[in-house]
């Protein structure tokens, strides 16, 4: 499991990270095509403020052992500057792992054009 800070991310762009899986002994990628992933961003008082899901398709497997999530600029739009949490989870028939559970700190966006 990840625990630690994401790379800030501005609420005037979109946010797009890619997270690679591999296995610490073979070096080889992890399959993950038939795995569940969700994704929760929250603010200071507990409450969701972005998820993602590769249900819905928030979340892409754009190559094995790699998934993706990509928050637009409209979704971004709605975050106050701050700190967030966020956690990732993944998982396959009744097993579930907390990949991640960290922080991200939301800058306000300086252009408006």
């Amino acid at each position: 499991m990840y625990t630690g800070y994401l790379a800030p991310a501005s609420n005037r762009a979109s946010w797009t990270e890619a997270v690679q899986l591999v296995d610490n002994e073979s070096g080889d990628n992890i399959e993950i095509s038939g795995c569940r992933i969700t994704l929760t961003v929250r603010n200071e008082n507990r409450n969701p403020v972005l998820t993602a899901s590769t249900d819905d398709g928030t979340i892409t497997l754009p190559q094995t052992g790699t998934f993706q999530w990509d928050f637009s600029e409209t979704q971004m739009s709605g975050l106050c500057p701050g700190a967030y949490s966020v956690g990732v989870r993944i998982s396959q028939d009744d097993r579930v792992v907390q990949l991640l559970i960290g922080n991200i700190n939301i800058m306000e966006g300086i252009d408006t054009q």
